[in-house]
């Protein structure tokens, strides 16, 4: 790492830490994180406390602690006798179910790592990933069967396991090296050998994040990291329980669980505490309408996009919101319309938080809860052992407060680095006053009181329905399209998505007047997940660039943000 981009003094605001002001009386500045505790281990204390308790609700299955856990060490004495060994990547291609806790302690358990995948995910973003992270055993939906099929010859796969999410025969035909999930844990007992974990050290999960170049990159999240964050949540959890008197968790699982903000937050810090969980695997605005009504959830975390779809849905009328106590949004900034509409409708304010795949995610919060219904627009303070400053971006020099420079955070929960690309790491990383501090990559402010502001973000990624798409991935695939001769992708405001995703493309000569924009769109939704394709589409005469032909995405948002006025 260069000298010019280490500063090795800390600022008072940061030694002082000043948000400390602002947290409610006892609540913690720091919490212990054991470093001999693997992630494992909290599911069999959870067993030991809340063993008969039910965890889950899943359409109308009622699933316990005991269940749960017992499905993991089945799975994981199975996947040892299949030839897992701790280092191994076991790929979870699974929606939200019971059988993912299961996949994943599981999986752990034996020292394994997991990489969850998307069930968006098409054929080809499959493969990559895959590839990627050398994932040799693969669980997965039958229904998603099909998409593995098309890429059979381009992965290495040895173990393939194939579950019903609803207890029936997959509709899959075995063939060599396949196994019923179902079928493992009937003939495998619940004994998986003993296997020495070094939670700060071992990765428990490669979680997959673009950032701004090139595809996709595997952050090595270590068990030490994960519970560390869970950890540092639930002062949050435990302070909102006692101060409405509840004694359990009552809540909403919407967050898909393959992205880390669903893991962390209610698979792993949902292990932390007695909780029920009505558990959908996948969005559907009138179904989890019905649920808010019959079962009245009071913890709900999701993100803006399905804030938007539940309150414009023609239910929403008919639905008693006031149950949920506590909603919290993340990956990305809710429009302030829908924060006033979801006080007006619940009778709630709405909570806000912020993190970043690299840090498991969490690292702010503004939890109306815990600190009242103040500074709008806010991401709030640091949580508990977590650091946060505002750097010149350049130099990585701390900056005063009320300056705008890019956000950066030091915290157990900060990553052990991308996997295989250690020039990538040591590019977001610097050392000051003794910390390790992360670069997000985010513009932001703090003010007097160290509570947090984004301003905006230094990188490309474009934040669709809660869904981080990177441009580069698309344009990548773009151009395997025989028309294209230079692209460029950027996102566009949208208060229904966040924003939208539109696509500028300079035509090849023989193509221009024989191909249309609505044609690209159509061939892109085959290539890329349904969450990623271009909206819109635009042909242009040539794409700006510098003059060294770096293409200016900043220059095309600015052209249509002046065609919007």
């Amino acid at each position: 790492m260069s000298g010019e981009k280490k500063s090795k003094e800390l600022p008072e605001y940061i030694k002082n830490r000043i948000w400390l002001k602002t947290y409610p009386e006892g609540y913690p500045a720091e919490v212990e994180i054991p470093e001999d505790k693997d992630l494992y281990r909290i599911v069999d204390e959870a067993r030991k406390k809340w063993g008969d308790e039910v965890n889950m609700i899943f359409y109308g299955r009622k699933v316990t602690r005991n269940e749960i856990a017992d499905g993991a060490d089945r799975l994981a004495t199975a996947l040892h006798d299949l030839g897992v060994r701790k280092g191994d990547t076991v790929a979870i291609y699974l929606p939200n179910c019971p059988q993912f806790p299961m996949c994943y302690f599981g999986a752990l358990r034996i020292g394994a790592r997991v990489t969850a995948i998307s069930p968006l995910f098409v054929p080809r973003e499959l493969a990559y990933q895959l590839n990627d992270s050398e994932s040799e055993t693969l669980v997965l939906l039958d229904m998603f069967y099909p998409n593995l099929e098309q890429i059979m010859d381009e992965v290495k796969l040895k173990n393939i396991i194939v579950v019903n999410i609803m207890g029936k025969k997959p509709n899959v035909e075995k063939k060599p090296g396949m196994y019923y999930f179902d079928e493992l844990l009937e003939r495998y007992p619940p004994d998986p050998p003993k296997v020495e974990i070094n939670p700060k050290e071992d990765i428990a999960v490669l979680q997959y994040t673009g950032g701004t170049t090139g595809l996709p990159k595997g952050a090595m999240l270590t068990h030490y990291n994960i519970l560390a964050n869970a950890l540092q949540l639930l002062p949050g959890t435990l302070y909102m329980m006692k101060k409405m008197g509840f004694d359990k968790i009552k809540s909403l699982n919407i967050l898909p669980w393959y992205h880390i903000y669903g893991q962390t937050c209610e698979v792993v810090t949902g292990a932390l505490v007695n909780s029920e969980a009505v558990v959908f695997a996948q969005f559907d605005p009138e179904a989890i309408l019905d649920a808010i009504n019959t079962f009245r959830p009071w913890l709900w975390l999701g993100v803006a996009a399905m804030l938007i779809a539940l309150l414009n849905h023609p239910k929403a009328a008919e639905t008693d919101f006031s149950s949920l106590v506590y909603a919290n949004m993340g990956a990305g900034p809710t429009p302030v319309e829908y924060m006033k509409k979801w006080k007006e409708v619940s009778g709630h304010p709405l909570s806000e938080g912020y993190g970043l795949t690299e840090a498991c995610p969490v690292t702010h919060t503004r939890n109306a809860i815990i600190f009242g219904e103040i500074k709008e627009g806010s991401i709030g303070p640091p949580i508990p052992s977590t650091l946060a400053g505002i750097v010149d971006p350049e130099t990585n020099e701390f900056l005063p407060i009320g300056e705008i420079g890019e956000l950066v955070v030091s915290g157990p929960q900060v990553m052990k680095g991308y996997w295989k690309r250690p020039e990538e790491t040591e590019d977001v990383f610097f050392e000051a006053g003794g910390y390790r501090w992360l670069k997000t990559g985010d513009i932001a402010r703090m003010d007097e009181d160290g509570w947090f502001y984004i301003v905006d973000r230094t990188k490309d990624v474009i934040k669709y329905k809660g869904h981080s798409v990177y441009p580069r991935e698309i344009e990548e695939v773009l151009y395997q399209h025989p028309a294209v001769l230079e692209c460029a992708v950027i996102g566009v405001p949208d208060p229904q998505t966040g924003e939208n995703i539109k696509a500028f493309i300079s035509l090849k000569d023989e193509y221009k007047g024989k191909v249309t924009e609505q044609e690209i769109i159509e061939w892109s939704k085959k290539q890329l997940a349904a969450y990623k394709y271009p909206r819109m589409v635009e042909f242009v005469d040539a794409i700006p660039k510098t003059i060294v032909g770096k293409i200016l995405r900043r220059v095309l948002r600015e052209q249509e943000a002046e065609k919007r006025k």
